[in-house]
């Protein structure tokens, strides 16, 4: 199919019309998926679970398959979930994340989260980029505070570091980061910290 004789206003239409299309066929797949599952159809089919048939039978890759299986039994505990799909307000790594916090959550305690309870979670997070969305189930389901620091060389001696910043520091951290946009125009935390690193051997040189 050429697009290139279509005009913008045409193309842009088609591309809402077949994106909202996509998001209804989201959520029939994740019907299709939990009713597969629940017949155990995958078992007749030489499957030995529903995982399975998706990335081995249906070729979806490992974490396409973990999010929409885990989506369809978010799903499953809360209808409403598949109106907020097809408007756009949450997608299928949100509702994997939420789905991730109540197994841990069950494990952890024993009790599962009801389902108007799960929704207002739910309505917390809709229309959140994934750093928003993690901060608002980790408030939710009081992830405890990790503090550790971790370095870790690798194969082309670059070194890969997880550490914990403070509120205070984060901002201070993304303050610097703008003002720095001119001369780290890729805007990647390394190319900040680096430049930042560097800064009072530049300042020693000019003293």
């Amino acid at each position: 199919m050429s697009l290139q004789n279509i005009s913008n206003s045409e193309l842009i239409s088609r591309m809402e019309k077949l994106v909202r299309t996509e998001r209804k066929i989201t959520h029939l797949i994740l019907l299709h998926i939990l009713e597969i599952d629940e017949r155990k159809l995958y078992a007749e089919m030489g499957f030995d679970s529903m995982y399975a048939y998706l990335t081995r039978g249906l070729g979806y890759s490992e974490s396409s398959a973990y999010r929409r299986l885990q989506s369809a039994r978010l799903l499953k505990q809360v209808p409403a979930v598949a109106e907020k799909l097809e408007e756009g307000s949450l997608n299928l790594s949100q509702l994997t994340q939420v789905q991730k916090c109540l197994k841990e959550q069950s494990q952890n305690s024993g009790q599962l989260l009801s389902a108007s309870a799960t929704m207002r979670v739910l309505e917390k997070i809709e229309n959140k980029n994934t750093f928003e969305t993690e901060k608002v189930l980790a408030i939710e389901f009081d992830h405890p505070i990790q503090i550790h620091e971790s370095i870790k060389p690798q194969k082309d001696e670059s070194v890969r570091i997880e550490f914990t910043l403070s509120k205070e520091q984060m901002e201070a951290l993304e303050q610097a980061k703008s003002l720095l946009s001119h001369i780290c125009p890729e805007g990647t935390w390394s190319e900040v910290i680096s430049y930042l690193a560097k800064a009072p051997e530049k300042t020693n040189r000019t003293t």
